[in-house]
């Protein structure tokens, strides 16, 4: 389903924040990774310049003035990569290289014509790069504009003085009308590098502005559903990235939504196991849009993981309901009912250390085993809620869901593990699970063959239809999980 949002009016531009030193760090080692390859490619027009229209220019003085210039683009992009070296200085660091290619370019042009060069072109071209990489706001592009266009004057104000002959022939007026003709579209570019410069800096603020929530910075949507979107954000604060999962409001939803949305905040907050996904924060913007950061996790939910590389080893998959098993421990000691226990809400992340780890996600549904102080009742008889396949047989009927019916979830999702589709639902247990042993065909029936009976009398007891014959506790299934994998009886 797609999801829209309308993300807080925008304030006046001065008022909007900066681009975070992250972006800008980016931007700086972008500019320069360019210009590491397009500097010196234009030796091949300097080499055309001194051996066929100057005869005689020094092209190794040209290549030297080249090679300057580009050990500073080499160092400032290696700067970018190390985070401990503030964004100010690579800022600094990126305009002085710019200002020095448009001296080096200056000094080329006494050797090529000196002030009626045509080589001050090249000065444009410093300009106009410097606008297309590095966007920026007028006041701050001013200083850099300004070193590149008085670069060209500054190098023959120089000669002038320190040379009678340069002055004698260059202070002519046929000399001074061809270096204002040539100059002034050095000042043009200067001028059009600025402002576009800061244009493209203003719509680039904009959009960043629109893409703000609180002081989460929106980077990209990761996931989405029917009631919300998650969003891959970046924390300023504590420089870091989240999961943001921002509440998706219908025009006739009621209180009752919010109120399940704060409640899978708060729920989720009381959880602080390994294999539990942590929040970091609850909260609303100024119009109204709710949202929670969580941990951002890299992975695979386990139904991805199924659908990409077909059912798992039995080793493997009892290996993850055990870890799953440990978080519904805490979770309904804490009288915490997640309801919606299934393959696309595990994730199976990758520790430091390289070992892998489950996370159970979403407590969107969840339900409290008594009711908050002061909450009202959220959950109506007669209205279901989870996903179907997943769904207990009591919670069908209109009985409320408690440990068990988690229980029975739990088995459906190890059952899908280990055979690629959950449990047709027309089948009763029994049938289910009696059909490797009887040859009923299916492609879910002959992935279960290879199921141990140890094995198989567990996932019977999770899908048992009624509640008092399934484990009592995620506790007692993990126990009897742990035993078969003990003995390696899979």
């Amino acid at each position: 389903m797609a999801v829209s949002y309308s993300i807080v009016s925008a304030p006046p531009l001065r008022s909007i924040p900066d681009l975070d030193a992250e972006a800008r760090r980016l931007v700086v080692r972008r500019a320069m990774h360019i210009g590491i390859w397009v500097w010196p490619s234009f030796a091949l027009l300097d080499a055309w310049m001194c051996f066929w229209a100057y005869p005689g220019a020094p092209f190794g003085l040209f290549l030297s003035y080249r090679l300057v210039v580009e050990v500073g683009f080499v160092a400032v992009y290696h700067a970018a990569a190390r985070p401990t070296v503030p964004v100010e200085h690579l800022s600094y660091g990126q305009d002085l290289c710019f200002g020095v290619a448009a001296l080096g370019v200056a000094l080329m042009a006494v050797h090529l014509g000196g002030i009626r060069s045509p080589y001050m072109h090249g000065i444009s071209v410093v300009a106009l790069v410097r606008a297309a990489l590095v966007p920026d706001a007028w006041r701050r592009s001013l200083p850099s504009f300004l070193r590149i266009g008085l670069a060209f004057p500054l190098v023959m104000g120089v000669g002038l003085v320190l040379s009678p002959g340069a002055r004698a022939e260059w202070l002519t007026g046929a000399a001074l009308t061809d270096f204002a003709g040539n100059y002034v579209f050095v000042l043009a570019s200067c001028f059009l590098g600025m402002v576009t410069g800061h244009l493209v800096w203003s719509a680039q603020q904009q959009v960043y502005r629109a893409r703000r929530l609180g002081r989460y910075r929106l980077q990209a949507q990761i996931g989405k559903g029917g009631m919300g979107v998650v969003w891959l954000a970046w924390d300023p604060t504590l420089r870091r990235n989240v999961a943001l999962k921002l509440l998706r409001l219908a025009p006739h939803a009621g209180p009752g939504a919010i109120r399940r949305f704060e409640r899978e905040a708060y729920a989720t907050s009381q959880l602080q196991g390994p294999h539990t996904i942590r929040i970091f924060d609850f909260g609303a913007s100024d119009d109204g849009i709710y949202y929670i950061a969580m941990e951002y996790l890299t992975g695979s939910n386990l139904g991805t993981l199924v659908a990409e590389g077909g059912p798992l080893p039995p080793g493997e998959a009892l290996e993850l309901i055990e870890q799953a098993c440990v978080s519904l421990e805490e979770a309904h000691a804490a009288g915490i009912i997640h309801r919606d226990i299934k393959p696309e809400n595990l994730m199976l992340c990758q520790t430091a250390e390289g070992r892998s780890l489950l996370k159970l996600l979403d407590f969107g549904i969840a339900r409290f085993r008594e009711p908050l102080p002061g909450e009202p009742q959220l959950t109506h008889t007669g209205f279901l809620t989870g996903t179907p396949a997943y769904m207990a047989p009591e919670l069908w009927q209109g009985a409320p869901a408690d440990e068990r019916s988690d229980i029975f979830a739990l088995g459906v999702t190890h059952y899908f593990l280990l055979t690629g589709g959950p449990p047709p639902p027309a089948w009763t247990t029994a049938e289910i699970l009696a059909a490797p042993a009887t040859g009923q065909p299916g492609a879910a029936a002959s992935a279960a063959s290879t199921i141990s009976d140890s094995l198989r009398a567990v996932i019977v007891r999770c899908l048992a239809k009624r509640p008092e014959a399934r484990y009592q506790s995620a506790l007692e299934l993990r126990l009897a999980l742990e035993a078969i994998s003990g003995g390696k009886d899979l």
